[in-house]
């Protein structure tokens, strides 16, 4: 994409006049168990983010095949799991032929998925497939704080297949699986388990129970040049597997920011646009401040309004 469409905030999503691929009439389903040991195969080899990739092989990814009548069940027992720290992430998969690869296209996808997801929130199918917002608050001890606090950035997000298919309006490899799905996590959870998790390697012992505030401060803010490289490389898979002359997506030059043809957080959008996001080395560091003003005794710990808001360009 050239500087000049960003500076103007024009987004090039001109297909020239593509079709979308044939549709089938008919579209033979597959059993639930195959369609959750294809989504499983895909997170182990294919998955293009790195954190998400890394919570999968550390058995932290809740993955079910869900519906409507299901939905609320599942994200129940996800939150059983969050708080018994065997979960960070929760992946919903929908096992519906009308919207296998191939068929369809991402609009009534995102509205199918908005239609299932909705009743987790109180926004509205339609509202949802139109670019707002799906977010829980969830109470959990923070993984680094040991404190109890409500993280208020658990979002869904609506992925399909039809949005690797360049012909598609909404054409986004950030947005594709190979089944419908919605994942749901928070950037503030899944940064703060990650911190955890090195302390304990790098200290031996909890960040919680270590003394030394300024070794404990060195290794946070190593952690947030470690997950900094995690975001950057995940940008950079999906800008290489993307057409970036329809979907715009990188890493800004100064490495504070990245840039997509979508708001994050949103459920679904009916249109392109782009945006802006703040990178780990901004938000990161804003978690780490909150972490030292508590360790120092200066605040009780909270961790809302930690996260990072989508900007438009």
């Amino acid at each position: 994409m050239k500087p000049s469409a960003l500076a103007n905030n024009v987004c090039p999503y001109d297909h020239g006049g593509l079709r979308f691929r044939d549709v089938p009439d008919v579209v033979a389903p597959k059993s639930d168990t195959q369609v959750l040991n294809e989504m499983l195969d895909w997170m182990k080899t294919k998955l293009p983010c790195v954190a998400g990739r890394r919570e999968f092989n550390r058995g932290r990814y809740f993955i079910r095949v869900a519906n409507r009548g299901n939905v609320k069940e599942i994200f129940e027992e996800y939150k059983k799991e969050l708080s018994k720290g065997r979960a960070v992430a929760c992946l919903f998969v929908f096992n519906d032929p009308r919207y296998y690869d191939g068929v369809g296209d991402t609009s009534k996808a995102f509205h199918f998925l908005a239609a299932e997801v909705a009743q987790l929130g109180d926004r509205t199918a339609n509202e949802l497939a139109n670019g707002e917002a799906l977010t829980n608050s969830i109470s959990l001890r923070c993984p680094v704080t040991n404190q109890l606090t409500t993280f208020d950035d658990f979002e869904c997000i609506a992925f399909c297949p039809q949005s690797m298919d360049k012909s598609d309006p909404l054409y986004d490899p950030l947005m594709a699986t190979p089944y419908p799905c919605v994942n749901v996590s928070s950037d503030v959870y899944a940064f703060s388990k990650f911190v955890a998790d090195s302390t304990k390697t790098a200290l031996g012992k909890p960040a919680h129970e270590e003394k030394d505030l300024k070794k404990l401060e060195g290794v946070m803010k190593k952690c947030v040049e470690r997950w900094q490289r995690v975001a950057t490389v995940t940008i950079q898979n999906y800008e290489a597997m993307t057409d970036t002359s329809l979907c715009p997506v990188h890493v800004t030059a100064d490495g504070t920011h990245w840039v997509a043809g979508h708001k994050d957080p949103a459920f679904a959008e009916q249109h392109k646009e782009v945006h802006t996001h703040e990178l780990p080395v901004i938000y990161g560091h804003r978690i780490v401040e909150r972490w030292i003003e508590y360790f120092n005794g200066k605040t009780a710990y909270c961790a809302s309004g930690l996260a990072r808001d989508g900007i438009r360009a």
